[in-house]
């Protein structure tokens, strides 16, 4: 598959994405956000139903999902430290951040991508972030998300 003649508005992607075929029937819901105009919520029925949040840019796609308050993480330095030291194995096409929501912080999964990409590579993307994230929750996450 060759990359897009004309980059991505997040209009097109959500359109694409609703009406896309590999997506079967309920897999996949999408919402410009009510709160952020410029951010398409993306949710996968097939991980779940877990929130995902698309914004494009002019180079690039970034898709990003919460995971949990830090706070909650037993043991931050402990987990943020393995996860830097494990980061390549556990999480190949992800990036772990901490942000600030709310004044709370949390731990946030993301990858970004050309705003030229494929259909197909932006539905990979949302759905290894997706899994990515389910993966974590369940292995590593804190007592109270698993």
């Amino acid at each position: 598959m060759t990359a897009r003649q004309t980059p991505w508005t997040l209009q097109e992607l959500k359109e694409a994405l609703e009406q896309s075929a590999s997506f079967g029937g309920d897999e996949i819901s999408c919402a410009l956000s009510v709160e952020q105009s410029d951010v398409l919520e993306v949710r996968l029925g097939s991980a779940g139903g877990i929130a995902l949040f698309v914004t494009v840019g002019e180079t690039q796609i970034l898709t990003s999902t919460v995971l949990w308050p830090r706070q909650d993480q037993d043991d931050p330095a402990a987990f943020e430290a393995m996860m830097l030291r494990n980061h390549k194995k556990l999480l190949p096409l992800c990036a772990l951040s901490i942000d600030l929501i709310d004044g709370r912080e949390y731990y946030e999964l993301f990858g970004a991508m050309s705003v030229r990409s494929t259909l197909d590579s932006v539905e990979t993307e949302l759905r290894t972030i997706a899994n990515s994230a389910l993966e974590l929750a369940s292995d590593v996450g804190p007592k109270a998300v698993v």
